[in-house]
C-alpha cells in the first residue's frame, strides 16, 4: 500500500513582510547617505584642489615675470643710457618703472590713476601690479646696419618669433634702445628686421665694426652697436582682476605694447599688494608699504620686492552648509553664498635689484 505525499508550501506572514521592507529601506537608506556623503567629499575636494592650482598658476604668471623685472642683458637698467624710439602705447623705462602698480584707495579711485585702456574693466577696491622688461630670446646682431634708418640683422634660428608691431630691444652692456620691429622677419640663418620711422621716433642706431659692417649714424642719441648687442623682446604689463568670460572675476594681464587683455585665472576674486621697500640699500626690505604711499615718496626705485595676496572662491556653489566667514585684508566677511573661499600670500622678489 503506497501512502500520498502531500506537499505543503507556506507563505510570508504581513508582520514579516513589513519588518523585511523595513529592513531594506534602513539599508537602501545607509547606503544613499554613504553615496551622498562621499559625493559631497569629492566635490569639496575636487574643488579645493581646483583652488590650489588656480592660486599655483596665478603665482606662476606673477612671480615669472616680477623675479625679472628691469631685465636688460647684461647690466642693470639704471646704468644704462636708455632711448624709446617706438611710437605709443610704449611708457618710458627707467630705474622708476620698471616695477609700479596702483592702489584701490576706494570703490572709484586708485592711486597712481590707472592706465586708461583698463580703468573700466579693473574690479573696484582690487589693486594692479604692473613690471616691464626685456626677454632674452636667442638673437645676437650681426649687421646690414649701413646708415642710421636700415634694417638690422640677427643670427637664427631663435625664439624671438617676431612679428610686426612687436616692441624689442637693442642693447649691449652701455646702452639700450626700444623700438617697434614694422616686418615679420623669416630665415632660417639669418632674419632682418625693420623698424621704420613710421612707427618709431626716431631710427637712432647702426653698426659700426671691423668685419661687421660699416655704420653712419645720425645725430642727437645714436648708437654704433657692435656684434655684442643682443635683440631683447621688450615687455610691459599689468596684472589686475577684471570680470571674466564666465561672468566671474577672474586674473588678467594687460600689455601695453599691444594692448592686448587676457584672460588667465579664473575665480581670483581680489588681490591686494604691499611693496618692500629698501631704504638703506642692503637689499633687505625695511618696509612694506601700498603703491599710494611709494607713489607719493617718489620710491619706486627702491622697490625689491612685492607681497602679492589673492582671494580665491571655488566655482562650484552649495558647498558648504553654512556660508563661510573669512578675513581678508584687514575686514572681515561674512560670504553671500555657500562656496569656499581662500586666502594665498606670497613674497616675490626683483632678481635684478637683489645681489
Amino acid at each position: 500500500m503506497r501512502l500520498a505525499m502531500t506537499s505543503h508550501q507556506a507563505g510570508v506572514t504581513l508582520v514579516e513582510l513589513m519588518i523585511a521592507l523595513v529592513l531594506g529601506l534602513i539599508v537602501a537608506a545607509g547606503i544613499s547617505q554613504i553615496f551622498v556623503s562621499s559625493q559631497k567629499t569629492y566635490r569639496i575636494t575636487e574643488e579645493q584642489s581646483r583652488l590650489q592650482e588656480s592660486a599655483r598658476f596665478s603665482f606662476e604668471f606673477l612671480s615669472r615675470n616680477f623675479r625679472e623685472a628691469g631685465y636688460s642683458g647684461c647690466r642693470a637698467v639704471e646704468q644704462l643710457n636708455i632711448q624709446v624710439l617706438a611710437n605709443a602705447p610704449i611708457p618710458s623705462y627707467s630705474e622708476n618703472n620698471i616695477v609700479s602698480g596702483s592702489e584701490a584707495t576706494s570703490s572709484t579711485l586708485w592711486s597712481p590713476v590707472l592706465n586708461s585702456d583698463i580703468e573700466n574693466d579693473v574690479i573696484a577696491e582690487t589693486d594692479t601690479l604692473s613690471i616691464q622688461k626685456g626677454g632674452s630670446c636667442g638673437a645676437t646682431l650681426v649687421g646690414n646696419l649701413s646708415s642710421a634708418n636700415a634694417n638690422i640683422q640677427v643670427l637664427a634660428p631663435n625664439s624671438c618669433n617676431i612679428s610686426s608691431g612687436d616692441v624689442l630691444m637693442l642693447t649691449d652692456c652701455e646702452d639700450a634702445h626700444i623700438f617697434r620691429a614694422t616686418n615679420t622677419p623669416n630665415g632660417t640663418s639669418l632674419q632682418t628686421i625693420a623698424h621704420a620711422a613710421s612707427q618709431n621716433t626716431g631710427t637712432h642706431f647702426c653698426l659700426n665694426q671691423s668685419g661687421v659692417g660699416t655704420g653712419s649714424c645720425g645725430s642727437g642719441n645714436s648708437k654704433l652697436y657692435g656684434a655684442d648687442a643682443e635683440l631683447l623682446v621688450f615687455t610691459s604689463l599689468t596684472y589686475y582682476i577684471g570680470t571674466g568670460a564666465g561672468g566671474e572675476n577672474a586674473l588678467f594681464v594687460y600689455d601695453s605694447t599691444s594692448t592686448s587683455k587676457t584672460e588667465l585665472v579664473e575665480g581670483v576674486e581680489d588681490m591686494q599688494v604691499q611693496y618692500g621697500v629698501d631704504t638703506d640699500d642692503n637689499d633687505i626690505p625695511d618696509d612694506y608699504q601700498t603703491a599710494d604711499a611709494i607713489e607719493t615718496a617718489n620710491n619706486w626705485n627702491k622697490v625689491i620686492s612685492a607681497e602679492v595676496s589673492l582671494l580665491l572662491r571655488t566655482q562650484k556653489d552649495n558647498l558648504t552648509t553654512a556660508n563661510q566667514t573669512f578675513s581678508y585684508n584687514g575686514t572681515t566677511t561674512n560670504a553671500t553664498d555657500k562656496r569656499l573661499y581662500h586666502v594665498y600670500t606670497t613674497v616675490i622678489t626683483i632678481r635684478n635689484r637683489v645681489q
